[in-house]
């Protein structure tokens, strides 16, 4: 029972945890509307890896290079350079936004839209924070006491899975209302969602600044 209870808690905070708009739900939101499932769940998965990866960090300490103020900087810049290239190829497509459910779609790519949602996840160490005060409540409750190697995979497992369900019903929810929305409004849309990749943007360019001076 106190396993099962384990398991709901990771998944129910990582599920919470997806709720705020983040790169990889702008993406995988992006791809849901023009009728791209599979390449939505391609970005999800991707996302998924780099979840399952910081979990791995967190809790089985096998990366204590992401403990360095250097690396932290050039993670936070590497993602701002990302979401601003995301944000730019979103405002251009905000021009001149596709018919709805074109193969031949930039969007449509699976393996592109993997390769991005990686990217997104894992140049965003502020995961591993999410990772950190989950455990520190799983003690608080506890329900990780003691945390064995299994406990911990299965932990690594709710949360991640919790992160994906919540983009999924996402991806759900928009590709079935994609039917109603006119093409004029999914230029508009697309604007300000990459205005929305700026702001978040903005969150890792303060990180960079913040640990590169940390490093000093």
């Amino acid at each position: 029972m106190r396993r099962l209870l384990l398991f709901l808690l990771a998944f129910s905070l990582g599920f919470v945890a997806a709720v705020p708009v983040g790169g990889s739900q702008v993406e995988t939101a992006k791809r849901a509307v023009h009728g791209h499932l599979r390449a939505a769940a391609a970005v999800i998965l991707g996302s998924i890896s780099s979840d399952i990866m910081y979990g791995a960090v967190a809790l089985f300490g096998v990366a204590p290079l992401l403990d360095t103020p250097r690396v932290l900087a050039w993670l936070n810049a590497a993602g701002a350079v990302i979401l601003w290239v995301l944000a730019y190829l979103t405002f251009r497509a905000s021009r001149h936004p596709q018919p709805f459910g074109r193969a031949d779609s930039p969007l449509a790519s699976g393996r592109w839209a993997f390769l991005t949602g990686v990217s997104l996840g894992i140049t965003n160490p502020q995961m591993m924070l999410s990772w950190l005060f989950a455990v520190a409540l799983a003690r608080h409750l506890g329900l990780a006491s003691p945390f064995t190697a299994d406990a911990k995979v299965l932990f690594i497992a709710g949360g991640a899975l919790g992160l994906g369900s919540y983009q999924a019903v996402l991806a759900a929810v928009v590709y079935r209302l994609k039917h109603f929305i006119p093409l004029e409004a999914v230029g508009r849309v697309y604007l300000w969602l990459a205005y929305t990749l700026v702001a978040l943007s903005g969150l890792f360019v303060y990180g960079a600044v913040r640990f590169v001076v940390a490093a000093r």
